[in-house]
């Protein structure tokens, strides 16, 4: 996504069959990627968001209680 904001946002290992598709969902939003498969109790996914949305997103990321990293 060209202009995006980078988030790096940490999941369970065994949730992320969930997470991947719940932010999917919220097409226009954000993009998503899984860099690596998960290693151990703990996976990353890389949500690079439209500028526009960055307030939705982060409220989104907060009220689910996700710990994340934006680059």
């Amino acid at each position: 996504m060209k202009n995006s904001l980078d988030y790096y946002v940490k999941v369970s290992a065994r949730e992320i069959y969930f997470w991947c598709p719940f932010f999917e969902a919220f097409e226009g939003m954000l993009a998503l990627r899984t860099p690596d498969p998960p290693r151990g109790e703990e996976g990353i996914l890389h949500i690079m968001v439209s500028p526009d949305f960055k307030a939705e997103f982060e409220k989104l990321i907060s009220n689910h209680k996700l710990e994340w990293n934006l680059t």
